[in-house]
């Protein structure tokens, strides 16, 4: 049923305590696991690949750090993204573009103890061509 998933992983949303998201070349997929153990999965098409995801519980929302390939010129290219997603609907609430060779690394939802806000942070990194490990994060 799911071959060449990338990532797996199980969440906490405030419907349900026990879902699932997928994320395979080209689409994300969401799901619940209901008292019975059946799947009920619904598939997001992005027309790119999720490489990252975290849910935000607080503000109803996925965030993603993504990557699309740009056939131009017979070069291949990509672009990375972060974008935020309505937990409900899956529609497309914010995308902010990283740089060219940034790449998003990591996500996560975070607060601070001296402010009642709640924040997605991502790491990135640089991957340049010409070097064998990045040296520039940020």
């Amino acid at each position: 049923m799911y071959f060449n998933v990338k990532v797996m992983v199980l969440i906490t949303l405030f419907i349900t305590s026990n879902s699932l998201a997928i994320a395979k070349e080209g689409e994300l997929t969401i799901g619940t696991i209901d008292d019975i153990q059946k799947l009920h999965i619904r598939s997001i098409p992005l027309g790119e690949h999720a490489r990252r995801i975290c849910h935000q519980e607080q503000s109803r929302t996925f965030a993603i750090c993504s990557l699309k390939y740009n056939p131009t010129s017979g070069e291949d290219s990509e672009m990375h993204f972060v974008r935020l997603l309505d937990d409900q609907t899956f529609e497309f609430i914010s995308t902010y573009s990283l740089d060219t060779y940034e790449y998003g690394c990591f996500i996560i939802s975070c607060s601070f103890s001296d402010d009642n806000n709640v924040y997605y942070c991502v790491g990135t990194a640089y991957v340049l061509p010409e070097e064998n490990e990045p040296t520039k994060v940020s």
